[in-house]
């Protein structure tokens, strides 16, 4: 096993020959098993955004077993209670899940005024938040403008999720205790490294800057404004997710207050429809090539990597952390194919970071 940030990856040799979905990668009730928290939580709340179906709906299912109280946000109350729904008649059949702690508050990341209301009932329902995972998002999609006026992907993935950080920050701040300090976990992806966050330029109207990775390039088509790509805004959304948890813990770290990043890996889930056909077009082909196939991981393996970050004591007091295939991730060159495990350098551009949180805070309108 080899050892990053004093981190050992007990999972390394899992990853080494993958062999596709159900492989002998971890899942996520792995994860909760191995660190011996099943049940060991009935005095923690954890909050998941976009819980309602893939990643999202099975991690809210595997921490509820651990004993917390555990919330997720949905855009669509019908789906948010046939989530419950489910999830009790599995409790009825699964001894760990027949006394879970799962309720729902609805929330849509396209608007900040549902985000805004969302934390809102929130707050008056829940007094504790241990854990917020940071889970929802889309993927590669046309342009277009949320109602608050900003792109699609940078709002949904990374401004909504910077803005309900913010109105939750005094709860997490208050629930952190020395033997638990309170994490924010960003759901990230591998596809940070198809760009970074392009700073003063968010809306892509402008010349890109520093993305190297020829499957960023795309002839341009009439829905698109300025130099806007749809790989691009994925990717910089992706590494915004990344920055936001490094400088909520260079920020809030010393207070007890941790963020960590994720990637969950390879996985076709609800956040990729609606994707542009461009993207469809190029990247299709790819993902039907054998190699690809064996990479990919089923839901189950996929939440295992945040499910990791929430509830493992090795990274107690860390954060500043990128994580992937349920350890810290390696760094790769800059110039390195996109899509496989790694980071690259921008990950952790440290000024890059503190000029987002800056400006994000003047997008949603917070004090930083």
């Amino acid at each position: 096993m080899s050892s990053t940030f004093g981190i050992k990856n007990r999972y390394e040799e899992a990853h080494v020959s993958p062999n596709g979905p159900g492989d002998a990668r971890p899942t996520a009730y792995q994860i909760l098993k191995d660190n011996n928290v099943i049940g060991k939580f009935p005095d923690k709340t954890f909050l998941i955004t976009g819980g309602s179906d893939g990643l999202g709906k099975e991690t809210v299912r595997q921490l509820a077993k651990t004993g917390a109280k555990v919330w997720f946000t949905a855009r669509n109350e019908e789906k948010a209670k046939k989530v419950l729904q489910e999830l009790a008649e599995e409790g009825k059949k699964d001894a760990e899940l027949k006394n879970a702690k799962i309720d729902f508050v609805l929330l849509d990341n396209s608007s900040l005024k549902s985000v805004k209301a969302g934390a809102e009932d929130f707050l008056k329902k829940s007094d504790q938040l241990n854990v917020l995972i940071t889970n929802a998002g889309i993927a590669n999609i046309p342009y277009s403008l949320t109602e608050d006026g900003f792109e699609r992907t940078f709002a949904t993935n990374h401004l909504a999720h910077f803005y309900l950080f913010s109105l939750l920050k005094p709860l997490l701040l208050k629930s952190s205790t020395p033997t638990f300090q309170s994490r924010v976990v960003t759901v990230a992806s591998t596809a940070h490294n198809f760009s970074t966050v392009q700073v003063g330029n968010y809306d892509l109207k402008e010349p890109l800057k520093g993305v190297v990775d020829p499957l960023t390039a795309l002839e341009k088509n009439d829905t698109d404004v300025g130099h806007y790509n749809p790989i691009v805004a994925y990717g910089q959304s992706k590494t915004a997710n990344i920055w936001m948890a490094n400088e909520i813990t260079r920020r809030f770290g010393s207070q007890g207050l941790q963020g960590l990043s994720v990637h969950p890996g390879n996985i076709l889930t609800a956040g990729w429809s609606g994707m542009d056909k461009r993207v469809e077009d190029l990247f299709g082909p790819l993902v039907q090539q054998e190699v690809f196939q064996k990479v990919f991981k089923s839901v189950e393996q996929g939440a295992a990597t945040q499910v990791l970050a929430a509830i493992s004591p090795e990274f107690e007091g860390k954060g500043g952390i990128y994580l992937d295939d349920a350890g810290v991730a390696k760094k790769i060159d800059d110039d390195a194919q996109s899509g496989v495990a790694g980071y690259k350098s921008w990950a952790y551009d440290v000024e890059g970071a503190k000029t987002l949180w800056v400006d994000s805070a003047k997008m949603v309108g917070v004090q930083e």
